[in-house]
């Protein structure tokens, strides 16, 4: 049986949906493929592992017939029905799907314009041959541009959330072994940095032989490749690198701050301890008069020997956290029982969007609002797409949009539902929403879904502009980063966080964890500004809203308070902001 990771799996699917465009297959079915695969992407289960559990209906929106499509996939390494459908097709097509911009009807032309590889595209488009046989000479430049913006290949780092939900399932397995008192993720996982490499773990235990031969045991382990007395490293059917570490309960605070702060951080750390007649490793502080150790149980422990508070671990990266730490003024950063609210959720009402619709009901929306604790809720989908409408008749879906969201706000009184839309902001900064729509709203959110290779200076101007807009209130995934897959556009952004600040409008923090957008680089820059925020999950199925702990992460990373994020207010404070 071969190894399919859900990258891969979600590759096939994308690819059986283009090949089906192409050939004018089915719209629904078109949609279906391209709903799982986005569904397999963003899981943070593997696929294969599912389908081994005969589990693979917890995906969402993969049916019955999917379901037996994939078991033959994971059998036999191919799927008959799906060769069918992209008979005719060379690889060079699927493979200049993986170019932002090109879409099946672009990849189409290209391979029938003779392309055969990326290589290939580049050079003819470089000579211009292909403008000579007719190719679109805007559309070959922003190709060209994606060419040179696209990551390049090799081990891609694991996104926060997948890499989350790896550590737990390992961390329960632990936690079931008698001789484990106490376990923890290690490194950039527990800063919650958006990309994770390698899980590594620290265990206290006071028999590490009988830890070793219980981790040995891993489910779904493919190979131990190194193991010691008290450190044992695997790789796993996925070849995920996993390394645990096992030290007597006595060093288990000092370990756990050797293997959590960065590098900068612990640098930093040993010079304050030098200063203090001590040296730091894993095992304990070490006084260095009595040339004795002292063990340290616990993280506070090791910190209050160095006279500091303990800081919180997202901040461990040397920005000034030591400093405030041995001055006990560290700040009380959010958490994720501080939310009150999520306002950036599409659901499946077919308001005939500029993008992709939200794929759960609105009652599933506001249901999952309520499991949260919430005290409102923005149902926020896409605009109505401005190449298929008229002005009147985006104004008029607008108004069949609110209608809805007004009777259920009648009808139950759990949660407020406030009438939002995310509005396309338009290559020359224009919304593509007329005033007349907007003012139908409690208020805009405005993000950049096109045209993401404009200059610094353009890309700048066009920002100001649709922030200068008075019904916009959110900017939406402010950088328009795609981890692992589009690198954020550059802009001007102390002059953008200075207009957002003056305009009262929100930078948000997008959690869908292939964003994470604002970066936390840029959440002190925009809180030194006068910025607030908001954090969103920016969810498209009820279940992704389980994600705003991924974003609250990011506004810890960037030292964020509760005072800071309008959305962790109550309903009364939140709305005086946001009709201010």
């Amino acid at each position: 049986m071969m190894t399919w990771t859900n990258d891969e799996v979600a590759k096939l699917l994308k690819g059986v949906a283009a090949a089906l465009t192409v050939h004018h297959g089915n719209s629904f079915q078109i949609k279906a493929y391209e709903n799982a695969a986005t569904a397999i992407e963003h899981s943070t289960q593997e696929v294969l592992d599912l389908w081994e559990e005969n589990n693979l209906s917890a995906i969402p929106g993969v049916g019955e017939n999917l379901q037996e499509h994939l078991a033959e996939l994971f059998k036999t390494g191919q799927v008959k029905h799906w060769q069918q459908i992209e008979r005719g097709l060379p690889k060079s097509f699927f493979e200049l799907l993986d170019v932002p911009g090109i879409g099946p009807k672009i990849a189409k032309e290209l391979v029938d314009l003779g392309v055969t590889s990326l290589s290939d595209l580049k050079t003819k488009l470089q000579s211009g041959l292909l403008f000579r046989r007719g190719f679109s000479q805007k559309v070959g430049e922003k190709i060209l541009e994606s060419l040179g913006n696209m990551p390049v290949t090799g081990n891609k780092r694991m996104l926060l959330n997948f890499a989350f939900a790896q550590a737990a399932k390992i961390l329960e397995y632990l936690h079931h072994s008698p001789e484990v008192q106490q376990v923890e993720a290690l490194g950039s996982l527990r800063r919650m940095v958006a990309t994770i490499g390698d899980l590594d773990f620290a265990i206290s235990s006071e028999d590490p032989a009988k830890v070793l031969e219980y981790i040995s045991k891993l489910p779904g382990t493919k190979e131990i490749i190194e193991q010691g007395e008290t450190k044992i490293s695997l790789v796993n059917a996925t070849n995920l690198r996993i390394d645990f570490l096992i030290v007597k309960p006595a060093s288990f605070g000092a370990l756990l701050q050797h293997f959590t702060g960065s590098k900068q951080h612990n640098i930093h750390l040993r010079t304050v301890a030098e200063h203090q007649g001590l040296s730091l490793s894993e095992y304990g502080v070490r006084d260095l008069k009595k040339k004795q150790l002292i063990p340290t149980k616990s993280e506070e422990e090791f910190y209050q020997l160095l006279g500091m508070q303990t800081p919180p671990p997202e901040i461990r990266e040397d920005q000034g956290e030591i400093e405030l730490a041995l001055q006990h003024k560290l700040p009380k950063l959010i958490e994720p029982k501080d939310m009150q609210g999520d306002l950036h959720v599409h659901d499946d009402f077919k308001i005939e969007p500029s993008h992709d619709l939200g794929s759960s009901s609105l009652s599933k929306i506001v249901q999952m609002a309520a499991k949260l604790g919430y005290q409102y809720l923005g149902i926020s989908d896409h605009n109505p797409s401005i190449g298929n409408h008229t002005q009147e008749q985006i104004v008029s879906l607008i108004r069949k949009h609110n209608q809805r969201l007004e009777q259920l706000n009648y009808s139950s009184k759990n949660v407020r539902v406030l009438k939002l839309l995310e509005v396309d902001i338009q290559p020359d900064g224009r919304l593509a929403v007329p005033n007349a729509g907007l003012k139908l709203l409690d208020f805009a959110i405005a993000s950049v879904h096109s045209e993401f290779s404009l200059n610094k200076e353009k890309m700048t101007k066009r920002l100001l502009a649709a922030l200068s807009n008075p019904f916009v209130k959110i900017f939406g995934h402010p950088t328009g980063r795609l981890i692992n897959k589009r690198d954020s556009y550059d802009a001007d952004w102390p002059s953008i966080f200075k207009l957002a600040a003056k305009n009262n409008i929100a930078i948000e923090i997008n959690a869908f964890p292939d964003r994470l957008d604002l970066p936390d680089s840029l959440i002190k820059i925009a809180k030194d500004c006068g910025v607030k925020f908001v954090i969103d999950t920016d969810s498209h199925q009820a279940e992704q809203m389980d994600n705003m702990k991924y974003g609250v992460a990011v506004a810890r990373r960037g030292w964020l308070t509760k005072e800071d994020i309008v959305n962790s207010w109550d309903w009364k404070s939140f709305a005086k902001w946001f009709k201010i």
